[in-house]
């Protein structure tokens, strides 16, 4: 039956209209907040004062709304608080978890749809799950986000639980998010920082995509920083780093894929239980070093590993590549590079491995293979800092175009013919024109590259130094606080003249001021004042700078 236009258009103006007359309201207390969310309509904007909140339960059902701290990170919902969102197209932005208890449950659970969990801030909080998207959901988003310090006495549980369903693919999104920081035992400890599915649910369809997340030193909470246990999911453009014991994980189902990420001094990926897993466009380097991952791992479980697809990745120094030995088949190795000095390359290598225009420097481990190539490559760091190929590499132009195809998901654009390399840079559309490795030598602009911890995670949090210049006359007497947030010591640094008569003083988010110091003569404390917050609570502070003409106000985040 086709639909007519204008059916599709009414929904919409409706809300418009409704929306018209949405409202801005600023509460004080979660049961404010609550009946403020409960009476909200469409297009309303609610608003929680700034402050610390203990042990309460709030539930979103009112579809439409938005719920927001009044500055972000500045108001902390700690203890034994839960969330529970119910409704549908609801912002939940601004807030912090720093501090609490509850056990066996999950701080935040999301059943309906289109939600949006923004610039939220998770640390040290015992709880078994922080972040729980049912199933039967969909279209959910998690993002900009921080994740980090999960207690190793805390209940043991994935920090963000994807749960799926056998009818209703989710197409949920975890993008823009910081993971780091988890204590543990490593190994199979339980606290993985992401997992999509559960293994009773390898056949559920979850269409979730990880995109632009940030993974530091989560191994010691779980051996697998992304632990996917359902199908048709995408992992691209994400960096794990700092994290030797640790890896993204297919762990059971099959048809998922992993693209243009970037392991450097982390584990690579490991697949068991699944089948039909398509690897390309990955950036290795140091990968499977120092602990115990490995860059790749194969781990055969009958009948499983079957279709293992491996195109177009570059591996630079990296541990062990375990090919599983026997068990696995109908695997393809296509267009690789390999540069390895010491060691070899691969190991527990099997029959049922395709090899097709690979290129490899080193010592390869196995019985060389039609469709492996000994040769110099000729790599050099590029701006970002990774290894890429030379106007020399015998890389250029020189794919194999016989692979099997890889498969396409519905909904989700994956890149399927390889199109672009892992910068964003386009690749030629004939096969045996593009590059072999993850980098095209092109000069077309660059839309994907490791990320930094700045690039993810709250804006509240970055630990970005603030300078600000204390009188009118350009580049006298700039100020600079650092760091900003700062958890204990912080410093202020003074550039050029000495100044006369500052006084320093330090408000809390409600006006009252917390501490004052007065300085005759800021040339004999050097060019650096030291001051503490170890008293401080956490949350936001505004600290004034001021002489008897002049006054400069810096805001500071204490998070201890």
């Amino acid at each position: 039956m086709k639909i007519s236009p204008i059916i599709l258009i009414i929904p919409l103006l409706l809300l418009n209209i409704f929306c018209l007359n949405a409202e801005t309201i600023t509460v004080n207390s979660i049961p404010a907040l609550q009946t403020a969310i409960n009476k909200a309509s469409a297009g309303d904007i609610l608003i929680l004062a700034s402050g610390t909140y203990l042990n309460n339960v709030l539930t979103i059902s009112t579809h439409n709304i938005t719920v927001k701290a009044s500055t972000p990170g500045s108001v902390f919902l700690n203890g034994t608080n839960k969330m529970i969102i119910t409704g549908n197209n609801i912002t939940f932005s601004g807030f912090q978890f720093t501090s609490g208890d509850i056990g066996l449950g999950s701080i935040l659970e999301v059943s309906g749809n289109y939600n949006i969990l923004s610039h939220l801030n998770f640390s040290g909080y015992h709880s078994k799950k922080y972040i729980v998207i049912k199933a039967g959901s969909q279209y959910n988003t998690i993002t900009y986000c921080n994740i980090e310090k999960k207690p190793i006495n805390a209940e043991i549980g994935c920090t963000i639980q994807i749960s799926t369903s056998p009818t209703v693919p989710g197409y949920h999104k975890i993008s823009y998010c910081s993971f780091q920081n988890f204590e543990g035992t490593g190994g199979d400890f339980g606290n993985e920082p992401i997992r999509i599915g559960l293994g009773a649910e390898a056949l559920n369809p979850s269409r979730t995509i990880v995109e632009y997340c940030y993974f530091n030193n989560t191994g010691l909470g779980d051996s697998e920083s992304v632990s996917v246990k359902s199908q048709e999911n995408i992992i691209r453009f994400c960096t794990f780093t700092n994290q030797q014991n640790a890896m993204l994980v297919f762990r059971n189902g099959n048809k998922n894929v992993a693209y243009s990420n970037f392991f450097i001094k982390a584990g690579g990926i490991r697949i068991k239980e699944a089948d039909h897993i398509f690897c390309y466009n990955n950036y290795f380097e140091n990968a499977g070093l120092g602990g115990s991952a490995d860059a790749i791992t194969l781990d055969y479980v009958s009948p499983m590993l079957n279709n293992i697809h491996f195109y177009h990745n570059t591996f630079v120094q990296c541990g062990d590549i375990d090919l599983g030995g026997l068990g696995p088949t109908k695997n393809y190795w296509a267009n690789n590079l390999f540069v390895k000095s010491s060691g070899k390359i691969f190991l527990n290598p099997n029959n049922e491995n395709t090899f097709l225009g690979n290129l490899y420097d080193g010592e390869s481990g196995i019985s060389i293979p039609a469709g492996m190539q000994k040769t110099a490559i000729y790599l050099e760091k590029n701006t970002d800092g990774y290894q890429g190929i030379t106007t020399s590499s015998p890389a250029i132009n020189a794919s194999a175009d016989n692979f099997p195809p890889i498969f396409s998901i519905s909904g989700i654009d994956i890149d399927s013919s390889i199109l672009k390399d892992i910068s964003g840079q386009f690749r030629p559309a004939n096969r045996t024109l593009k590059d072999v490795g993850c980098d095209e030598y092109a000069t077309d602009s660059i839309s994907n590259r490791p990320l930094k911890l700045s690039a993810a995670g709250p804006s509240y949090l970055k630990n970005e130094v603030v300078a600000i210049s204390f009188d009118n006359t350009e580049g006298n007497n700039k100020i600079l606080i650092y760091p900003n947030p700062v958890s204990d010591n912080f410093k202020v640094k003074l550039f050029n003249d000495p100044i006369k008569n500052l006084e320093v003083q330090f408000f809390d988010i409600n006006g009252k001021e917390i501490k004052n110091y007065k300085f005759q003569d800021t040339s004999l404390l050097g060019n650096e004042i030291n001051f503490s917050v170890s008293d401080f609570q956490d949350g936001v502070y505004l600290v004034i700078f001021k002489t008897l003409n002049n006054l400069r106000t810096i805001k500071l985040m204490v998070q201890h």
